[in-house]
C-alpha cells in the first residue's frame, strides 16, 4: 500500500504512513498511483538497498532492466520492474524444480 500524501510504500495492515504519519487509505493494488522512477529512486524505494548503483547500472546497461531514456535521465516504471522482478523470481527456481522432477 503506498502513501497518497508522501508515495511511500507501508505494510498492507498499517493505518497510518510510517513516514509522514498520515491515516492510510484502504485501497486496491489496482488503485494504488502508478510510480516511476529515477536510478537513484528505484535504488532507494524499490530495491530498498538490496542492489548496489554499479551492479544496477550494469544491468540497465545491458538492456535486462526494462527502462526509458529521456535525454541523459533513465526512467523506470514500477509496473516493469514489477514484471521484471516476477520474471527473475520464475528463472530463478525454473533449474531447481527440473532437477527436483524424478524420471
Amino acid at each position: 500500500m503506498y502513501c497518497q500524501e508522501c508515495g511511500s510504500k507501508a505494510p498492507e495492515n498499517a493505518k497510518f504512513c510510517p513516514e509522514c504519519g498520515r491515516k492510510m487509505p484502504n485501497l486496491l493494488m489496482e488503485d494504488r498511483p502508478k510510480r516511476v522512477f529515477t536510478v537513484q529512486t528505484a535504488l532507494k524505494d524499490y530495491f530498498q538497498g538490496a542492489i548496489g548503483l554499479t551492479k544496477f547500472r550494469e544491468a540497465i546497461r545491458k538492456g535486462q532492466i526494462p527502462h526509458m531514456r529521456i535525454g541523459t535521465r533513465i526512467i523506470i516504471r514500477e509496473e516493469a520492474l514489477d514484471k521484471w522482478m516476477e520474471g527473475q523470481e520464475k528463472q530463478s527456481i525454473a533449474p531447481i524444480s527440473k532437477t527436483l522432477q524424478v524420471k
